[in-house]
C-alpha cells in the first residue's frame, strides 16, 4: 500500500488533512480543501459524477474506454500529487485550517500537507544560541488553547501554562479535557494557587490550601506542579508566603523584570552575587529560586494604549534586551514573559489580540529565536544560579 493510500485509509487517526494546489483542485475536487477522511478516491469519484452524471446509473452507462481513460486520469492525478508532496513545502495542520484564526493567519501560498509537522521541522528556534524566550501564560484562559495554541504550534514553539486549579470549570476557563490536550502536544502545565487570591492577605491554613492545595488539586489530575506562580505578582516578597511555597515546589515566578540573570548578577540597584534564596542576615533576597523575575506584557500593552505597532515594536525591543548579556553561545540572561488571554479581542486589558500574537511569535521565529517553557530552567544547589535544560 502506498504512503497516499496509507493516507487515505489512516486519515483520521492522524488528524491530517490535503490541502490542493489550485490548478489540481480545479481538476479534481469540488473545493480547494478537502478533508483525507473522505477519501482521495472519494473526491474524484465525486468530482466525476458531478461532471457525467450523478447517479451511479449512469456512472455504469460509461463506455469501458470512458473507464479506461478515467482510469489514467485518476492514476496521473496520484502521481501528480505524490510528485508535488516530495517538492512542494511541507507545513503543519493548524497553520492552514483553523478557521478562527484565518482572518490573521492565512497563509499566503498554496501548500500540500501531508501530516502533522515536528518541532524539528524548522530548527531555527532549537539550536542553540543567543537568543532565548520563555512563555508562559496564566489563568488557564480558554482563549489559550482556542487561539494561543494554534499558533504556538504553527512555530513549533512549546509553553508554560499555570492553571488556577478551583476555576476549571468557570465560564471562559480551560477545563480538564482542555489541559489534557495540552499537555499531550507538549506544554508545560504548572499551578497558580487554587482561587487566584492575594497571598499576602492569608492566614496559615489559607495558604496551604492555596498553595499546596493546588499541587495536589493538579496531582490528582495527573500533573507533577513543580513550579508555582505568585498572583497579582504578590507574595513573593513575603517570608512566611516563600517558607509555605517552597514546601510543595522547586521554583516559583513572580514579575516585574524584562530580564531574568540565571546568576541573579545584572538587575539595577540590586548586589546580589548568586541567587541563593536568603542573604546572610536572614532577608529574602530580590531574586532567587522562589523568585523568578518575570514580565507580564499585558503591562506593555496597556502602556502602549493597544496600539499594535507600538506593542509589537516594544516586544522587539523587550526580546532583543538580551543581546548584551548573552555572547558566544552563552545564556547569561533571558527574557521571561508572561500571557494571559489571547482572543480576538482588541482593546481590552489581559487580552492580547490573536492576529498580533501570531505577528509576535512570527517575529521570534523568523529571528531565529530559541523558544522554551519554564520546565526547562534548572537551578544548580550548589552554584546557587539557575541554567537552561
Amino acid at each position: 500500500m502506498s504512503y497516499l493510500e496509507r493516507l487515505v485509509t489512516n486519515g483520521e487517526k492522524i488528524g491530517t488533512r490535503l490541502i490542493y494546489e489550485p490548478f489540481i483542485a480545479s481538476m479534481i475536487l469540488p473545493d480547494t480543501e478537502t478533508n483525507i477522511t473522505n477519501g482521495f478516491y472519494k473526491a474524484v469519484k465525486f468530482k466525476y459524477r458531478s461532471l457525467y452524471g450523478n447517479s451511479d446509473k449512469s456512472l455504469k452507462q460509461r463506455s469501458n474506454i470512458g473507464n479506461c481513460v478515467t482510469a489514467i486520469f485518476l492514476s496521473l492525478c496520484v502521481l501528480t500529487l505524490i510528485t508535488l508532496g516530495i517538492f512542494l513545502p511541507v507545513m503543519s495542520y493548524s497553520q492552514v485550517v483553523n478557521s478562527k484564526l484565518k482572518t490573521s493567519m492565512e497563509p499566503s501560498s498554496s501548500f500540500i500537507v501531508v501530516r502533522e509537522s515536528s518541532n524539528t521541522a524548522d530548527n531555527r528556534n532549537l539550536i542553540g544560541n543567543d537568543k532565548v524566550v520563555i512563555l508562559s501564560f496564566d489563568d488557564n484562559r480558554k482563549g489559550d488553547i482556542t487561539y494561543a495554541k494554534p499558533i504556538l504550534d504553527k512555530y513549533g514553539f512549546k509553553a508554560t501554562f499555570f492553571v488556577i486549579c478551583g476555576k476549571t470549570t468557570d465560564k471562559g476557563a480551560m477545563n480538564w479535557n482542555d489541559l489534557a490536550a495540552m499537555r499531550q502536544d507538549g506544554m508545560d502545565i504548572e499551578s497558580h494557587t487554587m482561587t487566584h487570591p492575594h497571598l499576602d492577605n492569608l492566614t496559615q491554613s489559607q495558604l496551604e490550601f492555596e498553595v499546596g492545595g493546588s499541587k495536589q488539586c493538579l496531582a490528582n489530575h495527573g500533573y507533577n506542579a513543580t513550579i508555582f506562580a505568585y498572583p497579582y505578582n504578590e507574595g513573593a516578597n513575603n517570608p512566611n508566603v516563600v517558607k509555605t511555597v517552597a514546601k510543595y515546589y522547586d521554583l516559583a515566578r513572580a514579575g516585574t523584570e524584562p530580564l531574568m540573570f540565571l546568576n541573579c548578577q545584572g538587575f539595577k540597584g540590586d548586589s546580589q552575587t548568586d541567587c541563593r534564596t536568603y542573604t546572610s542576615d536572614g532577608k529574602l533576597t530580590y531574586a532567587n529560586r522562589y523568585l523568578i523575575r518575570s514580565f507580564s506584557f499585558d503591562v506593555t500593552e496597556i502602556n502602549d494604549q493597544f496600539d499594535n505597532a507600538t506593542i509589537y515594536s516594544d516586544f522587539v525591543k523587550l526580546v532583543n534586551s538580551q543581546n548584551s548579556y548573552n555572547q558566544n553561545g552563552k545564556i547569561n540572561a533571558v527574557p521571561l514573559i508572561t500571557f494571559h488571554n489571547v482572543a480576538l479581542t482588541t482593546n481590552h486589558r489581559y487580552y492580547t489580540n490573536a492576529g498580533l500574537f501570531d505577528e509576535l511569535m512570527k517575529y521570534l521565529h523568523d529571528n531565529g529565536f530559541r523558544v522554551l517553557t519554564l520546565k526547562q530552567i534548572g537551578y544548580d544547589t550548589q552554584s546557587n544560579t539557575f541554567y537552561l535544560k
